[in-house]
């Protein structure tokens, strides 16, 4: 029993590791992590994933960059103990992709229009590594009191040709990858014992951020900010497999990420919503939050906003899934002028038409608007749109071959921001 409740367990935490990382696509065709027990009581799931494609605008330039080939791993490993209700669990993602030509001269010696803006340092910025380092805990302490936690290191990048649609945007973008050093802390305790009525939650998330980069002649250290936020929330059950919520929380973001420290401000957000059972045929949850962002500087004017969030997944059939995903929120770039609102609506269709074979289709759609009141291009807005189609076959119960085809499209309303861009690769998703 005990062995079926660990490969339950570590095949959803591997997914919503995956998830998290932004490999759902890699990741609706794959097999299913093979769960290892080991003598400690303990178990392992391993999961690789390979990707050989071709990509005719690697830079996401309005007049195109160059075709090129690249090659993708993405490994995964979680490793998790569980005894009764209480468990803990260490995971690993990463993910290296490398194109097989430099696109800052270097090796070719090749100018194309908007590259290298800066100078010509010595590194690909089109290719990049990304690491995350998760630990998970849960303790059940009674009945009705539970206590989770979540670290995560991580280094992630900023991807190409996005940015906002102002100048700056425009040139950072094409200058880079630039990457992130990502740590977050996240601790929650509950009281409510299981299936009651009522459930109150109470926590703390503490994140970090400082941005580095490849290039020889930009200098970004020190470049950091850091986030403290209480929150409290009250869940109230209706019915067997819905709760609703009512919450709060408090942001408090100290630090810069430019030569000013303009992005120091305090975000109160007021959210309600529901959560639906995971067990039952539609499941997730849907919340709606009231914002806003007290600038401390007196040269920023203030924002608010209504945001949203939802995560639903339907299974009309056990051989197809339905995902709906989005929300909307503020993000900041690297200059204080690169503040947008960016509303994203994702859809996610897996159907397996035979023991072995599926096909995936996916569809993205992202509003990513200028909203800050101090910039001269507030009210600057790019629309994006991304539609992915694949198909997989199992070779065998560890082997999954597949191939796909992804078109992305971007309009902006200012002049350079225009793109479209066809990816065409084939994979091999196993576990070990």
């Amino acid at each position: 029993m005990e062995s079926k409740t660990l490969k339950l367990f570590s095949q959803v935490l591997v997914k919503s590791l995956l998830i998290a990382g932004g490999l759902a696509g890699s990741l609706a065709e794959a097999v299913e992590p093979t769960v290892y027990q080991l003598g400690d009581g303990g178990a392992i799931a391993p999961h690789v994933s390979v990707e050989v494609g071709h990509d005719n605008n690697p830079l996401r330039a309005d007049e195109g960059s160059g075709e090129t080939a690249y090659v993708r791993l993405q490994p995964s490993a979680t490793y998790l103990v569980q005894r009764r209700n209480n468990r803990l669990s260490f995971g690993y993602r990463g993910d290296f992709y490398q194109y097989f030509e430099d696109y800052c001269q270097g090796q070719t010696g090749v100018v194309r229009p908007g590259d290298c803006l800066q100078g010509s340092p010595d590194f690909d910025k089109a290719s990049y590594l990304d690491h995350v380092l998760t630990l998970d805990g849960f303790l059940e302490v009674s009945k009705r009191v539970r206590a989770s936690l979540r670290l995560q290191q991580r280094i992630d990048h900023q991807p190409l040709g996005t940015g906002l649609s102002s100048d700056r945007g425009v040139l950072d973008a094409l200058t880079t990858p630039d990457y992130w050093n990502r740590r977050i802390a996240r601790a929650q305790l509950s009281y409510g014992a299981f299936q009651a009525r009522g459930e109150v939650r109470v926590g703390l998330s503490v994140a970090d951020r400082e941005l580095n980069t490849d290039r020889d002649n930009v200098n970004l250290d020190g470049q950091s900010d850091t986030s403290i936020a209480p929150f409290a929330q009250l869940l109230y059950r209706i019915g067997n497999r819905t709760q609703l919520f009512a919450g709060v929380s408090h942001d408090t973001v100290r630090g810069g990420v430019s030569d000013t420290e303009n992005q120091e401000r305090d975000i109160t957000r007021l959210n309600f919503g529901a959560e639906l059972d995971p067990k039952a045929v539609t499941s997730g949850s849907v919340s709606v939050s009231f914002v806003n962002e007290d600038f401390l500087s007196e040269i920023r004017r203030d924002l608010s906003f209504i945001g949203w969030d939802v995560s639903l997944i339907w299974r009309p059939r056990t051989f197809s899934t339905i995902t709906l995903s989005g929300g909307r929120e503020t993000e900041s770039g690297i200059f204080d002028d690169d503040i947008s609102l960016t509303a994203t609506l994702g859809a996610d269709w897996v159907h397996f038409w035979r023991d072995r074979f599926s096909t995936s289709v996916q569809l993205t759609h992202e509003i990513n608007e200028n909203v800050d009141p101090s910039s001269a291009f507030e009210g600057a807005d790019d629309r994006s749109t991304s539609f992915r189609f694949g198909g997989s076959y199992n070779v065998r119960r560890w082997l999954d071959i597949g191939g796909f085809v992804v078109i992305d499209t971007r309009d902006g309303n200012l002049e350079g921001r225009d793109f479209e861009r066809t990816v065409i690769g084939v994979t091999a998703n196993g576990t070990i």
